[in-house]
């Protein structure tokens, strides 16, 4: 009977204890920063209108010369 009084004890401090601890935090804000690398691409499509260029990179530039029904692509990386 002692025995079984002392594991009913211990579960209920056990049982306070923990709760408080679990409950400490739970109005704290917290600033999370996150760090991604987002590999650079760039698509460059052409069709009967001219080209086209779908890029989430800024470190090149390009232009587009035409000569008749020619037309030339040029694109300088920085």
């Amino acid at each position: 009977m002692k025995k079984l009084a002392t594991i009913a004890l211990t579960i209920i401090l056990m049982a306070l204890l923990s709760s408080s601890l679990f409950a400490a935090g739970m109005n704290d804000t917290v600033t999370l920063k996150l760090h991604a690398y987002i590999p650079e691409r760039t698509t460059f499509s052409a069709d009967e209108f001219g080209f086209t260029v779908a890029s989430n990179a800024y470190n090149f530039t390009y232009s587009v010369a035409e000569q008749g029904m020619d037309r030339t692509l040029f694109v300088v990386a920085n």
